[in-house]
């Protein structure tokens, strides 16, 4: 069900928003470790499927072979991401629990595995990777009814653009004609303006995104592909808390 929806309660877009924002930090970090480790980017393909083209149109076979590979770890994470949340819709809680802990346990192993062989860029690593973010693309599309994306950051700063004009444009319609006070007293209403809810969401999402991409890298080199263990557990948490009582976010319908 959209975050936006009015059928959802306060409380339940809060925990929504709350959700697509510690994605878009688990999403920050993958990326920017997926990065140091194997010089690849994997939360989103526009990259990768480009890449494909390039090195088709180079004659490059073998990079074209391992750049689709990604792009279909990608999509693969996706179909499971959907699979499983049409198997759970009908529960009362818990819906989006099984695809979160898919995505946790891939990362998870993904990070083992590369512990126990550091500086080995095995493809099968950033397979992983790209099938985690996949998963999350997907859960985060399904929830938000296509509103929101964690793993890539392009569609949101657009929006913020977009909406950045339509708030001062809305703060000096409101603004004109009572001078400086009619000026200051619509800025102090932009952070509670419900017309800009979607605008505070995205400039969140954009925050946790670089957020996410400055601690992974950090985490990556001080403890090698052990940082993996911080998004596992910002998944475990979510994981609990969507199996909890007030995980509830909101009543099942058949196209949740």
């Amino acid at each position: 069900m959209p975050f936006s929806s009015a059928e959802i309660s306060p409380a339940s877009r809060r925990a929504y928003m709350l959700l697509a924002l510690l994605l878009a930090s688990v999403a920050g970090e993958v990326n920017a470790i997926s990065f140091f480790a194997l010089g690849t980017h994997t939360s989103h393909m526009t990259g990768n499927l480009a890449n494909v083209g390039e090195y088709l149109a180079k004659g490059t076979w073998d990079l074209a072979v391992e750049a689709g590979l990604l792009v279909f770890a990608f999509l693969l994470g996706a179909v499971t991401a959907t699979v499983l949340m049409d198997m759970s819709r009908r529960r009362p809680r818990g819906r989006h629990a099984m695809a979160l802990l898919v995505e946790a346990l891939t990362l998870a192993a993904v990070g083992l595995w590369a512990t126990r062989h550091p500086g080995l860029k095995e493809p099968t690593i950033g397979w992983g990777m790209a099938y985690a973010m996949g998963i999350q693309n997907a859960l985060v599309t399904r929830v938000s009814g296509a509103v929101v994306r964690t793993t890539h950051m392009t569609g949101v700063v657009t929006d913020i653009g977009i909406q950045l004009v339509k708030m001062m444009t809305w703060v000096r319609d409101g603004a004109r004609g009572h001078g400086l006070g009619g000026l200051v007293w619509m800025i102090r209403r932009l952070p509670t303006a419900e017309q800009f809810a979607r605008t505070r969401l995205h400039l969140g999402l954009a925050t946790a995104f670089l957020i996410g991409c400055t601690v992974g890298p950090l985490l990556f080199f001080h403890f090698g592909a052990a940082a993996m263990a911080m998004p596992c557990a910002v998944l475990t948490l979510l994981v609990v808390l969507d199996l909890s009582p007030a995980g509830a976010y909101a009543p099942v319908t058949p196209g949740s």
